[in-house]
């Protein structure tokens, strides 16, 4: 390397071994302290190795890059300068946490030396995210090789991270300077005459700096199961500034590792912890799939021949066993309460958010709950004497005791009539809620009559022009979604509606679950529609990616629609806004009605007036409103518009 920056070095040893090691996509905010970083991201893009996000806003930039870790499951850094910017990738950091997602923050810092003296843009930035973010820094490089390695090192770690990441990198001036062409660097797979490893460095306590007992692997390597105490350089700094900053490191990390040793407690040992089950013995059971659960929960049920009941983006909302009026068939006004009060057994997968039903019956004493743990998550805890299991191994039948033969065919029989119950209320419930119009008089359009055509063609205007309630919304938005599409449903009242009435359908939903805020809902289904469409699916490239979300979701994020910027690629999405004026998600709370109303319109419900269509024509957005049945439709297939705002005035 030139040397005439050692900061520019680093920089490329580490963002080079990141995308060798398979990162596909970089997203980028500008800033002087990581100008390094960003401008070997985009000699990168130059040479075709990675795709390059570049975006103004670091809280938007980093939801963006966590909707293409939905997607594509790959880790994705986000690059920002010191100071503030850091602290605005919190939320979708915590988002990452919470939902087991590999989010990098890729943090410029000022040395150390410069961050003690209180320099311009300077903070605390390692340990900036709290204990639940796993933070390594680097110091700041100069001519010693060694950093060079512990920057390729970093960069393969990055690329192998299972799990969110704070990597915090300081750099001294000068910041950068002319960047190679960095082609000849993806040659071949030992271009660094490295064998392959990049000379990887094989734990952190190689790293200068490291206070005595740091945990010695690396985020994201075999065996890593800590928090890392994070390491600052205080070389040139006086003994006390120097053991003082060492002191309180050690104190956070320890603090870190306790809360971290906690929630993967059961983690640690080599063996995985299997339940089996045999259905003779657990009849009354029910699965529920909560997000992230995945195809798995849907796959335990069909093998048991037990109701699912599967939350709208919990990627297991289809299949045979599915129980769509779940929430009816739950709650205290059931119309079968024997269904609900009969389960003896409730097996979990992901983590179930979206309905106090479901809470409620996981909160039910005398039920034997199995929760079936996600990797990379924290356990679900719904009550104390929950067990957990890594994975459930469903029993042949009658296995796990002797039968006659008529005796383990009544009790088929009896399991399928118990699970024909279920499905056969719910379906029952579908029907009676259904939003679809009344079938046409088809007789009637082709009659002789003039006067039978003309009602014909009354009944159908009649239709057509029938105003929009939110069941309608929620079901021609599901109608109108396959396979190759994608959707991101806002923490807003629409997914709810969802997940109250939508049938089965195996295509791919997209929620932040893991806290369930309502930030960056923009930002996320962008990330999701590059990460589908300009992947290497076929037929998620033909898709398009639709994002429902209420009006006040909309506002938060409304920064993220500014896409296409310095000749980056868009994706196709349509923007489906729900406008009901305000958080009507609150009016759904028992504080309405002891609130007073003009104090709870003021602080809960929020009211807003926002000219949607003037915010997208701003970011250079199509825009429709859709106030009718044939409008919404008309909205939903239309193909001459790639990025298109549908609003769809509700009432609240």
């Amino acid at each position: 390397m030139s040397c005439a920056s050692p900061s520019l070095d680093a920089a490329v040893e580490l963002l080079v071994a990141a995308v060798r090691g398979g990162v596909q996509d970089i997203v980028v905010c500008p800033g002087s302290r990581s100008q390094a970083l960003a401008l070997v991201a985009a000699e990168l893009e130059r040479i075709g190795k990675v795709r390059l996000h570049v975006r103004v806003d670091e809280r938007s930039a980093a939801f963006l890059a966590l909707g293409l870790v939905r997607e594509t499951g790959v880790p994705v850094p986000v690059i920002t300068t010191s100071g503030t910017a850091v602290a605005n990738l919190h939320p979708a950091m915590l988002e990452a946490h919470h939902s087991g997602l590999p989010l990098v923050a890729l943090t410029a810092d000022r040395p150390a030396e410069a961050v003690a003296a209180g320099a311009n843009q300077s903070t605390q930035q390692v340990g900036i995210f709290g204990p639940l973010i796993q933070t390594t820094s680097l110091s700041a490089p100069d001519d010693d090789p060694m950093h060079l390695t512990w920057a390729r090192s970093a960069g393969q770690q990055l690329a192998e991270a299972e799990h969110v990441w704070h990597l915090n990198v300081a750099y001294r001036e000068p910041l950068s300077a002319a960047v190679p062409d960095l082609s000849a660097r993806f040659d071949d797979v030992a271009a660094n005459g490295d064998n392959g490893d990049g000379g990887r460095v094989a734990n952190m306590s190689q790293l200068p700096g490291v206070p005595e007992g740091t945990p010695t692997a690396w985020p994201g390597s075999e065996g890593d199961r800590r928090i890392h105490t994070p390491h600052k350089d205080v070389r040139g700094l006086p003994p006390e500034l120097a053991e003082l900053i060492a002191n309180e490191l050690k104190q956070r990390a320890e603090a870190r590792e306790k809360s971290y040793v906690q929630r993967r407690e059961r983690e640690i040992g080599d063996e995985r912890t299997v339940i089996e089950i045999d259905p003779i013995n657990w009849p009354a059971t029910v699965v529920v799939a909560g997000a992230g659960a995945g195809p798995e929960a849907e796959r335990v049920a069909r093998k048991g021949g037990w109701p699912l009941i599967a939350e709208v983006a919990s990627g297991a909302r289809f299949g045979r066993n599915l129980i769509v009026a779940y929430r009816d068939l739950l709650g205290p006004n059931s119309p079968i309460p024997g269904l609900r009060d009969n389960i003896e057994q409730v097996i979990v997968y992901g983590r179930p958010t979206l309905s106090r039903e479901a809470t409620a019956l996981l909160q039910r004493d005398g039920l034997r709950i199995i929760v079936v743990d996600t990797p990379q998550t924290a356990p679900f805890q719904p009550t104390p004497d929950v067990e957990h299991a890594d994975m459930i191994r469903v029993l042949a039948f009658g296995a796990s005791q002797l039968s006659s033969s008529d005796e383990l065919f009544q009790l088929r029989r009896e399991a399928e009539r118990m699970l024909a119950s279920w499905v056969d209320a719910s379906r029952e419930i579908e029907r009676a809620r259904s939003s679809d119009p009344r079938s046409p008089d088809i007789a009637a359009s082709r009659s002789a009559n003039l006067r039978d055509r003309a009602a014909f063609g009354r009944q159908e205007l009649a239709v057509s022009r029938e105003a929009i309630t939110r069941e309608m919304l929620v079901d021609a938005v599901w109608q109108h979604t396959w396979p190759h599409d994608r959707l991101v449903l806002a923490a807003s009242r629409l997914i709810r509606d969802f997940d109250a009435r939508v049938n089965g359908k195996r295509i791919t939903v997209h929620a932040n679950r893991g806290l369930a805020g309502i930030d960056g809902t923009i930002a996320t289904g962008l990330g999701v529609a590059i990460g589908s469409q300009f992947g290497d699916d076929a037929k998620s490239q033909t898709g398009i990616t639709r994002v429902v979300m209420g009006d006040l979701a909309f506002l938060h994020d409304v920064s993220s629609l500014l896409v296409g910027q310095g000749g980056e690629r868009a994706p196709r999405m349509q923007i489906v806004v729900g406008n009901d004026g305000g958080g009507t998600i609150f009016d759904l709370l028992e504080v309405r009605d002891s609130a007073d109303a003009a104090a709870f319109d003021r602080v809960q419900f929020t009211p807003q007036q926002a000219d949607v269509a003037a915010l997208a024509k701003a970011f250079g957005w199509s825009h429709r409103v859709a106030r009718t049945r044939a409008e919404l439709e008309a909205a939903l297939t239309d193909q001459h518009h790639e990025r298109v705002v549908i609003e769809v005035p509700l009432a609240r």
